[in-house]
């Protein structure tokens, strides 16, 4: 056993002892094999030390492939163009508001945001794309147009009205036009923060707030969902630990698409996650911080991408996707090739499960 800090941690290191909250509730059981979203999750209760095996769980000590662009996508439609375009408009007139003081015409970047979703409604095809360009542009605009169309997104899954739909992507639009306000040295730092810069960056919903307030044309529900996004639904989240209902439905959508597309994202500290490991990040940080509705309705959305598509397991299996189990989402049922169907077992969430019908995409193990 030896303790090193957090930044040596890697993927694939087995925890020698529990790591617990301040509050002594069991973060990290002893025994666990350390995941990327295991170790993104301790940086967050800035935990900075830990203790570890010797040795490591060398199945997991590859890095996780990205998942890999449908080219068939991205190269039949205008689609990453248009997203381009869409950023660098938000981009110029953010900027120019909070520098120069000029005209914001929020409804123009609306509609502007609205027109990249498909007229067919058939808006999978939106949320692959997305998952292709998280390595390609990490931007606040474009972060804020992703959250935008996924808000959008997962209010038609949940039945909101059209106009309601439109509001959910307002939004996701503006829901963190307060980084704006924050200083450039933060702003555009591309490490870690340090705990200081984090209190700072925390800082950001009021000062969206108060941004989103200078302006008639923005609804109260706009400026609501930009000062409340980082609120959690058992009073967990900041800036006022508000909880269940005193948080809105435009809310409670932005803070499931806010933290899909920061994790689904590369950052200079951390690889990005792939859905799966999504799932269980959503489980390690305490699935009764979202509306349960709301987050099993996306995440059985997301998952269903991976139907139908061929798996290898470490064991050498192969087989498809069959269906995604309603009660336990992690666990996806497959076909074999023996025809057999297969309910994944335990030990096969200690390696990694690749989709092999997509070149070096994989899906994380579930510990």
């Amino acid at each position: 056993m030896k303790r090193i800090s957090i930044a040596e941690l890697v993927p694939g290191m087995i925890a020698a002892e529990d790591h617990l909250f301040h509050d002594s509730r069991t973060v990290v059981p002893k025994g666990t094999v350390f995941t990327q979203n295991i170790i993104t999750q301790l940086e967050n209760y800035y935990i900075y030390y830990v203790f570890i095996e010797e040795n490591i769980a060398a199945e997991l000590s590859c890095p996780l492939a990205p998942h890999q662009i449908n080219t068939d996508i991205t190269e039949n439609s205008s689609f990453m163009g248009a997203f381009k375009r869409c950023s660098e408009h938000f981009r110029a007139v953010l900027t120019g508001s909070v520098s120069k003081n000029e005209p914001f015409f929020s409804d123009d970047l609306l509609r502007e945001v609205l027109s990249l979703l498909p007229q067919d409604g058939k808006n999978d095809t939106i949320l692959d794309v997305l998952l292709n360009m998280r390595n390609m542009d990490n931007s606040a605009y474009s972060h804020c147009i992703s959250v935008a169309l996924i808000s959008n997104i997962l209010s038609c899954q949940l039945g909101f009205s059209k106009n309601e739909q439109v509001t959910a992507t307002a939004c996701g639009l503006f829901h963190d036009c307060g980084m704006l306000m924050l200083p450039s040295g933060i702003i555009e730092k591309s490490g870690k923060y340090t705990h200081e810069e984090w209190n700072i960056v925390k800082t950001h919903p009021i000062e969206g707030f108060h941004l989103l307030s200078r302006y008639r044309s923005i609804p109260e529900s706009v400026k609501d969902a930009a000062l409340t996004h980082h609120e959690r639904c058992d009073g967990s989240g900041y800036p006022y630990g508000l909880k269940g209902d005193e948080l809105s439905r435009y809310t409670k959508i932005i803070m499931i698409a806010d933290i899909f597309d920061v994790m689904v994202s590369d950052k200079s500290y951390r690889l990005s996650m792939t859905p799966l490991s999504l799932v269980k990040y959503f489980e390690d940080d305490g699935i009764q911080k979202y509306d349960t509705e709301y987050v099993l309705t996306f995440l059985e959305h997301i998952l269903n991408l991976y139907l139908k598509q061929k798996v290898t397991l470490h064991s050498g299996m192969e087989g498809n996707v069959l269906f995604i189990n309603q009660g336990f989402f992690p666990r996806p049922a497959i076909l074999t090739e023996s025809s057999k169907d297969k309910e994944l077992e335990e030990d096969y969430y200690n390696s990694i499960m690749f989709l092999s019908s997509i070149e070096n995409l994989s899906i994380e193990s579930i510990i």
